[in-house]
């Protein structure tokens, strides 16, 4: 087999093996790092304050990884959310979403 067939094959069979390994949690710096810097034109003046309600999550301990979304999703969905108003909606998605993917990594194994 020629060297370039089994180059490629290594690397195939380490991606493979890589997208199995359960990622580790955010820090709590890296989780408000991520959440307070959004992609893209930023109207919302209220991204801190999003940022720690969706910290907020991961004071509690959840039975798996869709409890904790579920938790995520509450504040996301929340029709009576005061920044739904204040051009912040992409926020709460952004961060509703950062919020999901860190209940992912703190509970891998219950999803």
């Amino acid at each position: 087999m020629p060297r370039h067939a089994l180059f490629a094959a290594a690397v195939l069979l380490l991606g493979v093996t890589a997208a199995c390994v359960p990622q580790k949690p955010y820090s709590e710096s890296m989780f408000y790092g991520n959440c307070i810097m959004p992609f893209g034109r930023d109207p919302c003046d209220s991204d801190m304050e999003i940022c720690q309600i969706y910290q907020g999550v991961f004071t509690e301990t959840y039975a798996d990884a869709r409890a904790c979304s579920a938790a995520c999703d509450r504040i996301s969905l929340d029709p009576g959310n005061v920044y739904t108003g204040r051009n912040c909606g992409y926020m709460l998605v952004h961060g509703g979403n950062l919020c999901s993917q860190q209940c992912e990594r703190l509970y891998p194994q219950q999803k």
